[in-house]
């Protein structure tokens, strides 16, 4: 039985139907409880040689429009797996009749290529269900083969949103001599183990499961299996999983003798770290000329999607991926005298850290550790923009894999915790003009995480293309910029970002035969803004009327202290000029819900969106 969270038996939950009736009742709109339902098997075979056989087994039916998506068929291959069959039928469960036989040649095939990709292999054999009558099913099964065993794919037993899985099987055969390692969450059910001629067999079994939500569920609630191996071994290079420490050394296997330099390279180092006296000015130094002479390409053809191009490639060809361009600067740093590390992670601001304690290959991009007297410096060698030792929110506070000549060894990036790594200032002046439209001169500065997006856009964007990113992110109704200057500075360790605009703002207030309302307009920010859980954020609001005007309501100072902020607001209003300092301090823990969050900032919106009144 599976721990509730999202989870439960529908026997528990609705006593009062069975799982049957709750299906099929639907054909007569009794409910629309569920769009489909599924039985779906996995079936997973280590061989002696360390190639591994999956076989997926799915029947769904399909009880309306919604529950198609849910028979799409999607088979991912590339140079290291082969589709070894393939079959298919698609039924009407109420007649009983076959309406069509699928083979692998009716799959339509993309490649999945990324646009900032120069060499990948990866591609997709996918169909699309199709039909105006149901309840229809589709049942299907294939084979796939894939060279080597570093990784194995995770076990979820349960279905979309709005899906009843009858039955989700998991079978898991493999030689005892090369073992096999599983990580079982949410599942109270014990798994079934058979040994038969030196061969071992785990079997799970779970039924009559659901979920309703729609929203992404964390991992924590998820039930699942997870499964890595012991010896392991691909094209030649072989280790053991069962520590971090053997899988660093596989690591460091795939990197032998990439560090290698050219002549001409290591003239080119020496000129640009002339002169220099300390390890942080050369890493900077180098870490410039990365970023001005180097782009980045996705590189997954077989073994390359996880060994790194050499750093003489990469100097010569004037790209790479992350660990290639991971891999030309830590040549350049040790032909400089300076240790680094190529370091693994599991990279993305929407992407939960590794689960520590199961060594396993959880990771999907490279960083650089640099260790210099008093400090550890993390390198970002794929972004154009970041400074030096600056990683940004797509890798902060995550586990990483320190690779080293001993291994492997598990550290931890920084976590940016201090409010000075996220600020937002800004300066507001304003003057009123006729008919509800006003003049505006800001100033906005930003500095660390805050800082990020115009880092980006500055280095990215073409000019049209900068400026309609700054009018999204002014936010403003009718609003038109005729001036604007954007400035970001990357020396430091901490980026800033200044923007400063004058703007015609065609809707700033509202006016009535008597009065003036003005709804004071501050930044937006929502909870990607608050990936390290921390921000100072000031507002400073001048607004001024050029015609006598006296203040009716609104002059209410706030100074509030609530577990997840701090809320400061004074408004000061003399001779036709209102002025208005507003100062948020979020200070939220590390394990607050995304949920919490958004509330908190409601809570700041309502605090902020007060009208203020002025009689004419």
């Amino acid at each position: 039985m599976i721990n509730l969270f999202k989870w439960a038996f529908l026997a528990c939950t609705f006593s009062f139907l069975t799982i049957e009736n709750a299906v099929f009742a639907q054909n007569q709109k009794d409910i629309t409880l569920f769009n489909s339902s599924i039985e779906k098997r996995l079936d997973i075979s280590l061989n002696k040689d360390y190639e591994v056989l999956q076989t997926v087994k799915k029947k769904v039916t399909v009880l309306n429009k919604e529950g198609l998506k849910d028979g799409l068929i999607t088979i991912f291959y590339n140079d290291l797996i082969s589709i070894e069959d393939f079959s298919g039928v698609i039924r009407d469960i109420s007649s009983d009749k076959t309406i069509d036989k699928l083979k692998l040649k009716d799959l339509n095939d993309i490649s999945l290529i990324a646009d900032y990709s120069v060499f990948e292999d990866s591609r997709l054999k996918y169909y699309e269900l199709n039909a105006g009558k149901f309840p229809i099913e589709i049942e299907f099964e294939y084979t796939t083969k894939k060279k080597g065993n570093v990784t194995f794919p995770t076990w979820i037993p349960e279905g979309s949103p709005k899906q009843l899985v009858k039955k989700a099987e998991l079978n898991l055969n493999y030689p005892e001599s090369l073992g096999i390692r599983y990580l079982s969450k949410n599942i109270d059910q014990e798994v079934e183990v058979q040994k038969s001629e030196g061969m071992v067999s785990l079997h799970w079994e779970l039924e009559n499961l659901f979920t309703l939500s729609e929203d992404k569920a964390v991992e924590d609630s998820i039930a699942m299996v997870k499964i890595a191996p012991k010896a392991f071994s691909m094209e030649g290079y072989s280790s053991n999983l069962e520590t971090w420490n053997g899988f660093g050394k596989w690591i460091y296997q795939l990197n032998q003798d990439k560090d290698q330099l050219p002549p001409e390279a290591k003239t080119k180092i020496k000129e640009l770290t002339s002169g220099l006296e300390t390890d942080i000015e050369k890493v900077q130094v180098l870490y410039r000329y990365l970023q001005e002479n180097y782009r980045y390409v996705s590189i997954q053809l077989g073994l390359g999607g996880l060994m790194p191009m050499s750093a003489t490639s990469v100097y010569e060809a004037k790209y790479g991926d992350c660990k290639g361009l991971s891999m030309f600067m830590n040549a350049m740093l040790k032909e400089s005298g300076i240790k680094s590390y190529y370091t693994l992670v599991k990279a993305g601001s929407d992407e939960e850290d590794i689960d520590v304690e199961f060594p396993s290959n959880q990771f999907n991009h490279v960083i650089l550790q640099v260790p210099i007297a008093k400090d550890t410096i993390w390198l970002e060698c794929t972004s154009g923009s970041l400074p030096a030792g600056f990683l940004g929110d797509f890798t902060i506070d995550r586990h990483v894999l320190v690779i080293n000549e001993d291994g492997g060894e598990i550290a931890k990036t920084p976590d940016y915790q201090s409010p000075v790594y996220n600020q937002i200032k800004n300066f507001s002046k304003i003057e009123l003009l006729n008919q509800g439209s006003a003049k505006i001169q800001q100033n906005k500065e930003m500095t660390g995480l805050a800082a990020q997006k115009y880092l980006n856009a500055k280095h990215m964007l073409n000019e049209n293309e900068l400026q309609k990113h700054l009018y999204k992110d002014l936010d403003f109704s009718g609003a038109h910029i005729e001036n604007y200057k954007l400035d970001v500075n990357t020396e430091e360790l901490v980026p800033k970002a200044t923007f400063f605009h004058e703007s015609y703002l065609q809707q700033f207030y509202k006016s009535t035969s008597k009065r003036i309302i003005i709804q004071p307009k501050f930044q937006s920010i929502d909870t990607e803004d608050l990936q390290n859980r921390n921000m100072i954020w000031e507002e400073n609001i001048e607004i001024f009327s050029p015609k006598k005007v006296t203040l009716e309501s609104g002059e209410i100072d706030i100074d509030l202290s609530e577990d997840y902020f701090d809320y400061k607001k004074q408004q000061i209003f003399k001779d036709n000029l209102l002025k208005i300092a507003r100062v948020v301090n979020f200070h939220f823990p590390k394990e607050v819900s995304e949920e919490t969050i958004s509330n908190t900032l409601k809570q700041i919106e309502k605090l902020d969106d007060q009208p203020i009144f002025l009689k004419k």
